[in-house]
């Protein structure tokens, strides 16, 4: 990992101011803001949360576009265009007077940060460093943990000293003064590094097509276009597993308050344990790169969620507290896993030249999922279901999703 470092720091650290500079489009972020918001704004709990969830599932549909663009253009000038976007996005975000414009402004800075700020990051590493492509999205996609364990305080300090107005502006300021000029800097001589990998792209073609003429064994990885993965069963087979994570975290996290009065937990020491699990999930993100360059993603992603269902089946098991801490241990590393998993393996399963076009499509899936699992749960716990039920049910899910995975990667064998 020391060799990677020294040798693709650039790179490296794109990854990781991407993955950070992210935030204002992350929901942890949007979250701090949220009381403010309906403060000024007079909105309900539930009116906020719908034009959230309608803002996350227009980004989710036209990320299915806009995510092809990582295979079309440049990456200096389309990462240039999205942090200026989403430094645009942040202050219009700071002038929302009426429901119309916030969902206008959630929508962009959830395109711009949430989806293509963290889509770029995760190409650019998996497709520029191959050979050691687990490691460096574990070590790029840091940034996104960081920031989540410095916004939070930095923002709740700029909120009570000049608020919440100011603070998305002095955000949307910093993008540009900063990040913007950082990123001309890291990527500087990029240019030749991407006419490299389409030397090598085609000649790994041109030996295909020799291969193929002289009846040869073709050693060359194929480079799926997205309606080719469209017509692929494994990619419905395999989608269920990568889905798990972002059904039931966030459904389970958005309604942690109920989760924690239901098992009579005391609030400061639930909300304790996600300095843990934060650190957790950081070892599991660094330890899953290292085995992703031993043995490859493709035997991974089956038991990416497994984790995560043994934490449930604990949290239905027991109202201790000592339940809670290891449903978040377990959860914390399937959270790991699947953040570090998920570009290796579209790459090792299909390619990396339309890894943009090709990932925006779980993105999207992920998105959707995102948006419709508090609801869904929370539509569940009104009719009186309890979380334990929830719980059971959610491991269940999580059961066969790992099944279809183990036979579509059955079929990666044949």
């Amino acid at each position: 990992m020391k060799t990677l470092i020294q040798t693709e720091w650039r790179l490296l650290l794109f990854g990781l101011l991407m993955t950070f500079w992210s935030s204002p489009g992350q929901t942890f972020f949007i979250s701090l803001f949220s009381g403010a918001i309906r403060e000024d704004l007079a909105l309900s709990h539930a009116q906020f949360g719908g034009i959230y969830s309608l803002a996350t599932l227009a980004s989710a549909a036209v990320v299915i576009w806009s995510g092809a663009l990582v295979d079309r253009i440049p990456l200096r000038r389309l990462s240039s265009a999205v942090i200026i976007a989403l430094a645009a996005s942040t202050f219009v975000l700071s002038l929302s007077n009426s429901a119309i414009l916030l969902l206008i402004a959630l929508f962009l800075i959830r395109q711009f940060g949430q989806s293509l700020m963290m889509l770029i990051a995760s190409t650019t590493l998996v497709r520029y460093i191959d050979s050691a492509k687990g490691k460096a999205t574990a070590l790029g996609g840091m940034g996104y943990h960081l920031a989540e364990a410095v916004m939070p305080s930095l923002v709740i300090f700029l909120l009570a000293l000049i608020g919440w107005r100011a603070s998305l502006q002095a955000a949307s300021g910093f993008l540009l003064i900063a990040v913007l000029p950082l990123t001309w800097i890291l990527l500087n001589k990029h240019r030749e590094r991407h006419r490299q990998y389409l030397s090598e792209i085609a000649a790994f073609n041109k030996s295909n097509d020799s291969a193929v003429a002289n009846n040869t064994e073709v050693k060359v990885k194929r480079q799926w276009t997205r309606k080719e993965v469209l017509r692929d069963k494994r990619f419905y087979l395999f989608m269920p597993a990568f889905l798990a994570h972002t059904i039931f975290f966030t459904g389970f996290i958005f309604h942690q308050i109920h989760l924690i009065e239901t098992k009579g937990w005391s609030l400061s020491v639930w909300g304790s344990l996600f300095v843990m699990s934060a650190v957790i999930a950081i070892i599991s993100k660094l330890a899953t790169g290292v085995v992703i360059d031993k043995i490859g993603s493709i035997r991974l992603v089956p038991f990416v969620a497994v984790p995560l269902a043994i934490g449930l089946l604990l949290l239905s098991s027991s109202s201790h507290i000592a339940a809670g801490a290891g449903f978040l241990f377990l959860m914390s590393i399937t959270t790991g896993m699947q953040t570090t998993l998920s570009a290796p393996f579209w790459s090792d399963l299909y390619g990396s030249k339309n890894l943009g076009s090709i990932k925006s499509l779980s993105s999207a899936l992920i998105a959707f999922a995102s948006a419709l699992a508090p609801f869904a749960m929370g539509w569940f716990i009104d009719q009186g279901t309890t979380i334990e039920t929830i719980a059971i049910a959610s491991a269940i899910y999580i059961f066969f999703a790992t099944l279809l995975a183990l036979y579509a990667q059955k079929l990666c064998k044949d």
